[in-house]
């Protein structure tokens, strides 16, 4: 069956499935049909015993009727398939009759546009040789001459605009002028200079956006990399300082356990020396103030030596507290803070130096005069 739908009632199209012929057949009544859409046909008659019959005329025929293909109607419905409707935006073709179709060329001399169809006698017939023909456009009347109504095929170049021929010898009388194909010529050649260095200019670019692009993923791998051993650092740091901390708080606890102990030991020498020597005295006591002379002689000798100390009592130090070791740690802070700071300021002018735009301006993107040999 034919795959392109048109209008129900063009004589193109198949009495059966509506659509434009596809390898059209004509019958011996002269109607013509898609060979699959006739030879379908036919097979359903054949299927229910009926005789073969003309879908369009309902004729009978004895036995079903050899077909074979219409190559004329066959050209006639291929070149309608190139046929190409003028659609919203296109030029319009001003010979079509009924349903226009889109033009390809607009003639300057008849100034009229023409489909493939109607444009053939421009290329055939001698008597449109000479006209000029263009792309179809949709303003021919922009390339007309409004004063003289001539095409606009000459180039003043001190107006620097187009001009008809009879303009040439009038307001444009001894001004340059060339053709305006040549001078378009020209321009399109400086027009295809400059797109070339545009073109250089945007590989330039592109390389520079993808050594950008590439620096982005170096610069952003390195920062990763770099906040990861800064992250290790630290945490080796906190640890060490955490290990020292404890080493500190273990040697001062020791030392007070030490001298705790010995002040202890030290008192309760002290101590037993002070029950001795009192109870010495309340001996001596009663001696001095017995009546009796000879219980007084008695015990005289025994008393009169003086208890002798085994232990002398020690003086306290002047450096009994921790407030120096305290003054060091703090000054070990200080320094510790000053160093720190030191290196962080030499750290943040190193990270403000990782950079991935050089300081200098890019040449070439800033100097119009710039040479092309740097864009390559």
């Amino acid at each position: 069956m034919a795959e392109n739908l048109c209008d129900t009632q063009d004589p193109l199209n198949c009495p059966i499935c509506l659509h434009l012929l596809k390898d059209p057949v004509t019958t011996s009544c002269g109607h013509s049909f898609c060979m699959d859409c006739i030879q379908e046909c036919w097979g359903q008659d054949a299927s229910m015993r009926r005789a073969y019959s003309c879908p369009t005329c309902r004729i009978t025929f004895n036995q079903r009727p050899a077909l074979s293909r219409n190559t004329v109607l066959a050209e006639i419905v291929e070149g309608k398939k190139h046929e190409v409707p003028a659609g919203p935006g296109d030029v319009k073709c001003d010979f079509c009759q009924g349903k226009k179709l889109k033009a390809v060329k607009s003639c300057l001399v008849c100034l009229a546009s023409y489909c493939q169809i109607h444009i053939q006698p421009h290329y055939e017939s001698e008597a449109f040789k000479k006209h000029k023909l263009v792309n179809a456009s949709p303003n021919l009347q922009q390339q007309i001459c409004p004063q003289h109504h001539k095409a606009l095929e000459v180039y003043c170049c001190k107006e620097q605009k187009c001009i008809c021929v009879v303009c040439m010898g009038d307001q444009h009388s001894g001004h340059k002028t060339v053709s305006a194909a040549a001078e378009m010529a020209n321009k399109q050649e400086e027009l295809k200079k400059q797109q070339r260095d545009f073109t250089q200019k945007i590989k330039y670019i592109h390389k520079k956006v993808q050594a950008f692009q590439n620096a982005e993923k170096i610069h952003q791998h390195s920062a990763q990399a770099a906040v990861e051993h800064i992250d290790r650092t630290f945490h080796e740091l906190i640890s060490y300082f955490q290990k020292r901390r404890t080493e500190v708080r273990q040697m001062i606890r020791t030392q007070e356990k030490r001298e705790i102990a010995q002040t202890n030991g030290h008192m309760q020498e002290l101590e037993q020396q002070i029950s001795n020597l009192e109870q010495e005295n309340d001996k001596m006591k009663l001696v001095l103030h017995t009546e009796d002379h000879i219980h007084f002689f008695q015990n005289y000798s025994s008393q009169s030596r003086l208890y002798e100390c085994t232990t002398s009592p020690r003086d306290v130090n002047d450096l009994l507290t921790f407030d120096k070791v305290a003054e060091s740690v703090s000054e070990l802070k200080s320094r510790l803070i000053n160093l720190c700071d030191e290196h962080i300021d030499k750290i943040s002018k190193k990270v403000g130096d990782v950079q991935i735009f050089k300081t200098t301006r890019l040449q070439g993107m800033d100097s119009p005069s710039s040479s092309d040999s740097e864009w390559e």
